[in-house]
């Protein structure tokens, strides 16, 4: 299974962009993140997996990209713009990762609560990614 090379490929895309990034159990989040801006990656679920020597393995990816709190209002907004953007953004990197098949569904919801301590402003996105490799 590509478990790992699909963390590394976000972790590369998340770091290029100048976040922090983490992972791990959506439990220790907030214990884990200590310094803004950064990236929690969910532990990737296997949907699907097919093929035999042609392996293609289906993930449900979770990211919550974070940053230091905005309170209300315009700016708050306009942070959030700035989050989805970055979204946007890893969400293409990892096309162009090579064990990377195919990337589908984007979707990208402010959070509506801090996750963390530090009360930064969050969004999460959630998308598809499919690994195409030979065993």
């Amino acid at each position: 299974m590509e478990r790992k090379s699909l963390m590394e490929a976000v972790s590369g895309a998340a770091e290029r962009l100048g976040y922090v990034f983490h992972t791990g159990p959506d439990a220790l989040l907030g214990a884990r993140v200590t310094a803004l801006p950064a990236v929690w990656l969910s532990v990737p679920v296997l949907k699907k997996a097919s093929g035999r020597r042609e392996r293609r393995d289906t993930y449900a990816v979770r990211v919550c990209f974070m940053t230091t709190g905005v309170s209300g209002g315009d700016a708050a907004e306009q942070v959030r713009r700035v989050l989805e953007a970055d979204a946007a953004a890893l969400y293409g990197m990892l096309r162009e990762c090579g064990r990377v098949r195919t990337v589908r569904g984007l979707k990208v919801t402010p959070a509506e609560k801090p996750l963390t301590p530090l009360g930064e402003t969050a969004v999460v996105a959630e998308f598809e990614a499919e690994m195409f490799y030979f065993d």
